[in-house]
């Protein structure tokens, strides 16, 4: 049997998407669900060290005496293509 996926926004749209279903005698079916394997539990040790006691602070003034300007990275990134 042929498939179209659909994608909406909203549950009145997949109301409307069902009840046109019943009209034309098609079948709607959800996505079938994919299971994570999900091993670290909430009493799990973190594997990033950092993330324990996150301190942004230790990032401030990395760019401290950098030329680097948001023109110069786009520049750096995209070339002559903009």
């Amino acid at each position: 049997m042929p498939e179209v996926i659909i994608k909406y926004k909203s549950a009145k749209a997949l109301q409307v998407i069902k009840d046109i279903a019943k009209y034309f005698d098609f079948v709607v079916e959800k996505p079938k669900t994919k299971k994570h394997d999900n091993n670290i539990g909430k009493d799990a040790a973190l594997p990033i060290a950092f993330a324990e006691n996150p301190d942004i602070t230790a990032l401030a003034g990395i760019w401290k005496d950098k030329d680097i300007t948001l023109a110069g990275l786009r520049k750096k990134a995209w070339g002559d293509r903009l």
